[in-house]
């Protein structure tokens, strides 16, 4: 995978397009009212919930507050690639956490327990996209 952090926010707005027929993704956001974000450097999209439904998809500038039900990953370009391109690496996403490799989650931590599944779901569809891209 060759990405740049624009190619990676732009899939991840077209997976943001289409999630919402994919039977696991609704299924791990049901009964959610909240968000989640990808940062990837410097830019950022955001996928909020209104009671499991997907309401939105914005690509959003800077860092942002988070609320109640919400939570997101930071991350520069280079240790997303390494996520996305190995399945391994996806399966680790919580002990790459636990072992600060560049990757940083933010906001409401229950939330992020709760959702986790919704979130690794998307990280599978993103790097199919990304896949398909290529």
């Amino acid at each position: 995978m060759n990405s740049t952090a624009s190619v990676v926010i732009r899939a991840a707005v077209r997976v943001g397009d289409t999630c919402s027929s994919d039977e696991a993704f609704r299924q791990a956001t049901r009964f959610w009212t909240g968000a989640f974000r990808l940062g990837v450097d410097d830019k950022s999209v955001r996928f909020t919930f209104d009671t499991g439904a997907l309401v939105s998809v914005t690509k959003i500038e800077g860092k942002e507050e988070y609320g109640e039900g919400e939570f997101g990953f930071d991350a520069p370009c280079w240790a997303w690639k390494k996520i996305l391109v190995n399945p391994k690496a996806r399966a680790d996403f919580t002990g790459i956490i636990n072992r600060g490799e560049a990757l940083t989650r933010t906001g409401d931590r229950a939330a992020y327990w709760l959702y986790y599944p919704a979130f690794r779901r998307f990280l599978e569809l993103l790097s199919e996209a990304l896949d398909n891209q290529s």
